[in-house]
């Protein structure tokens, strides 16, 4: 495999993969086969760990190239972003479990 192919090809499919878990199974499929709730928040989390594997395996892929900086800029904003959201979906799944 090229490296070309490698650093774009692999981010988007996990990419991909996250935003059907949480844009498509979690609000659509999981209610119609009648799965509670309380799985909710920890498919969230677990896109949003995902999410963040992507983020650091582009920061790696990329680090020799000239997109190093202006992609360390982007996830040193996006990966913020991301764990406020996972903190939120956790504390989510707390008050279901209690």
């Amino acid at each position: 495999m090229q490296f070309g192919t490698l650093v774009i090809g692999v981010p988007f499919l996990l990419t991909a993969i996250r935003c059907t878990l949480q844009y498509i199974v979690v609000p659509l499929l999981l209610p119609l086969l009648g799965v509670s709730n309380t799985f909710s928040p920890l498919i969230n989390v677990g896109a949003g760990i995902l999410s963040i594997g992507v983020i650091l395996f582009n920061v790696s892929s990329l680090w020799h190239t000239s997109w190093r900086k202006r992609y360390l800029l982007i996830a040193a904003i996006v990966i913020p972003i991301i764990l406020v959201m996972m903190r939120g979906d956790y504390l989510a799944y707390l008050d279901l479990v209690r």
